[in-house]
């Protein structure tokens, strides 16, 4: 083989790694999404592989000095020390996770249409059937709304500890529908429509007893961001189900690693956000805090949230650096 009919055969391969070695020299290795991360490895692994090969055959050609340049910017991009922590955290979370949440989206959808589809049905079903609720509502819960109250009245001096436990309960929900998803999906699924219904039945029974404008005031200052990050757990756990029932063109370890890094990045990424909102849910929600003040916060949150994970993070292609001097001009060598 002769030397440019070696470069005919690799250049793509080594533009492709150039370009990835680029993005992560300009913003860390935790800028690259996970699939980008695994073919830099690979690319880099080929590229030293074809500099051996280079320095054998051809060792006064132009593509042995690219190649040299390439696995020199690989080298010192892959094996650099990471101690920049607060560089890598702002990468993580003004790029990678907002970027990983957008490309989610068929995930997002499915694990949001099986949380709120469920509550819608049993929200209609109660209200044309009232007694359908004692199948689905705890008894005391509709005690309490048979008697025109709710029990979200929660004491002044009980709220710290309210907030504590709501977080927890919350947390531990959201590890569930993501653990869970190994199982091909199914627990998780179970999980999102097991909390359809009981939101919906929740909603109806308020309904039927005419204080559905209490439940309202309680939910409406914390309950975006907590069903964001619920059906955020839960389309991390459907990435893993589906890995397992469809890897597609990998085997199914790999289709499964490669989904649960992406899914990793949206629970380790937005579950923080429960405390906020158990924060929220435990002292404002509660409170005699005017309803429209109440429906601010949530409005502003959610604003605030879908703003961050819908816009943050693109990148255009005027902002990529400038490449390497392609070998495009290496001379006829020795075959």
């Amino acid at each position: 083989m002769r030397a440019d009919e070696f470069v005919a055969r690799r250049s793509a391969d080594w533009a492709r790694l150039e370009s990835l070695l680029r993005r992560g020299r300009r913003g860390r290795l935790g800028g690259l999404q996970p699939d980008d991360v695994l073919n830099l490895a690979s690319l880099y692994r080929q590229a030293t592989a074809d500099l051996a090969r280079a320095r054998r055959d051809w060792p006064a050609e132009p593509v042995t000095s690219y190649l040299n340049r390439l696995v020199a910017l690989g080298y010192s991009v892959v094996y650099r020390r990471s101690g920049d922590v607060g560089r890598r955290l702002a990468g993580f979370y003004l790029e990678t996770l907002p970027r990983t949440y957008r490309e989610s989206w068929p995930f997002l959808a499915a694990a949001a249409l099986l949380l709120f589809g469920p509550a819608l049905v049993v929200f209609l079903m109660v209200l044309a059937s009232p007694q359908l609720a004692f199948s689905i509502v705890p008894p005391d819960i509709i005690t309490i709304v048979q008697r025109h109250q709710t029990w979200t009245n929660i004491p002044a001096g009980a709220r710290p500890a309210a907030s504590g436990l709501i977080m927890a309960n919350n947390i531990n929900v959201a590890i569930l529908a993501f653990s869970l998803g190994i199982a091909a999906g199914i627990p998780t699924i179970f999980v999102l429509i097991n909390n359809g219904i009981s939101l919906g039945g929740i909603f109806g029974v308020t309904a039927v007893y005419g204080v559905q404008g209490l439940l309202a005031d309680f939910v409406v200052a914390h309950g975006v961001l907590e069903l964001s990050v619920v059906v955020a757990a839960g389309a991390s756990g459907l990435m893993l189900g589906w890995a397992v029932i469809a890897p597609g063109p990998y085997r199914r370890g790999d289709a499964l690693g490669r989904a649960g890094r992406r899914a990793f990045t949206l629970l380790i990424g937005l579950t923080p956000l429960l405390i906020v909102a158990g924060i929220i849910e435990g002292n404002l929600s509660p409170s005699a805090a005017p309803t429209v003040v109440k429906a601010a916060v949530g409005l502003g949150t959610g604003v605030l949230l879908y703003g961050y994970l819908l816009f943050t993070g693109r990148t255009t292609a005027a902002t990529a650096a400038p490449a390497l001097s392609a070998p495009g001009t290496a001379r006829r060598g020795r075959g």
